[in-house]
């Protein structure tokens, strides 16, 4: 049976640097549980629908929050770009036995993807 891992979304905030590390700020905070054996592409739409419904929207970025030092107590972040990243994500929180795990989302609306799709394909140059 595959380990079920508890998130803590953040989005619509702001990703801090200081001298202890990246911290994710955000007003709201959604909780998401998902098996360790997920896949990026259904990792992404769960984010999706969790937070927006059925609001057209796509997920433009993920960034994983993790203890990079205990003493003194700094994290650091990375980018989930691809599967492999995802799976070291996963494997860097089991072996933490960190409660939960923070991600940081950004999204982009459906609508604007394609207005800006169609504004940048009339108005480039042939």
């Amino acid at each position: 049976m595959s380990e079920r891992i508890s998130v803590v979304i953040y989005y619509d905030g702001k990703v801090r640097y200081t001298k202890n590390g990246v911290i994710f700020l955000s007003e709201n905070t959604p909780r998401l549980v998902f098996n360790q054996n997920i896949d990026l592409t259904e990792l992404c739409k769960r984010i999706r629908r969790k937070i927006f419904g059925t609001t057209p929207m796509k997920v433009l970025s993920i960034k994983y929050q993790f203890c990079a030092s205990v003493d003194p107590v700094t994290s650091d972040s990375f980018d989930i770009k691809c599967a492999h990243g995802l799976e070291a994500m996963v494997q860097t929180h089991l072996a933490s036995g960190a409660p939960y795990l923070e991600l940081y989302v950004q999204f982009v609306s459906l609508n604007d993807t394609f207005a800006t799709a169609i504004r940048e394909e009339y108005t480039t140059p042939a």
